[in-house]
């Protein structure tokens, strides 16, 4: 069930940003004129927009938790993640926003074959883009923190649940700029998070964790990018 799970996620996913990819280059096509063709084409810069980010991949945990608990990858093998992300361009270089995750885990050896392993993550982070302007290709990375919840659900037993935080999620990409709203792009990431407190079917709420540990998650995949402009935009390309 899990991998039919992320497998019509993705697809899904992919559907969308094929879709939105096809209409823009319409789109593009449409408006380009003869003397457009003949020469290297050129976008300005995205500003002063609010910024759409979906994106969705392969997502692994790795690391220790805490004191006589087992490690991540004792639990959760390889899994799927889509990602989503909100925010505001406030200069073509820089973008500030909230961010959230959801993943599903494979199951590791050592849990019961009724196990269905996730996790959730949602916080703040800003991307910072190299060339914005002028440019088809613009590399970015991208730091961010907030909360992870991470969840080991077993039939008849129930659920267990960890809490912490995502001390630290770095991610780096590079858009292909297939409009000036739109771009698409291959992006890889890890984080470092802690789980500081543990509720489990036979505990009454949630208890401290013993001695918890810095361990990592990590993310790679594909990732679509939309901005809405919010005010009339110079369409000329802005200076490199």
């Amino acid at each position: 069930m899990n991998h039919k799970w992320m497998a019509a996620l993705i697809a899904a996913t992919a559907t969308t940003a094929l879709a939105s990819i096809a209409s823009a280059q319409e789109s593009t096509k449409d408006e380009a004129s003869p003397s457009d063709a003949n020469r290297t084409r050129e976008l300005p810069a995205a500003n002063r927009a609010v910024e759409l980010t979906i994106g969705t991949g392969y997502a692994q945990g790795f690391g220790s938790v805490g004191s006589g608990q087992p490690t991540l990858q004792d639990q959760g093998a390889a899994g799927g993640a889509l990602q989503i992300g909100v925010g505001v361009r406030v200069i073509p270089q820089l973008t500030l926003g909230v961010y959230g995750s959801g993943a599903m885990f494979g199951r590791a050896d050592t849990v019961e074959s009724s196990a269905n392993i996730y996790s959730a993550t949602a916080g703040i982070q800003a991307d910072w883009h190299f060339l914005p302007a002028g440019h088809v290709w613009d590399p970015w990375v991208s730091l961010g923190t907030g909360w992870r919840g991470y969840w080991v659900h077993t039939d008849p037993q129930g659920t267990t649940s960890l809490q912490g935080m995502e001390l630290a999620k770095f991610q780096l990409g590079v858009d292909y700029r297939i409009a000036p709203t739109v771009s698409i792009s291959p992006v890889i990431g890890a984080d470092l998070s802690t789980f500081f407190t543990e509720s489990t079917p036979q505990s009454n709420g949630f208890s401290n964790l013993s001695s918890p540990e810095i361990n990592t998650f990590i993310f790679g995949g594909v990732m679509g990018r939309f901005d809405i402009p919010t005010q009339a935009t110079d369409r000329s390309v802005a200076s490199r």
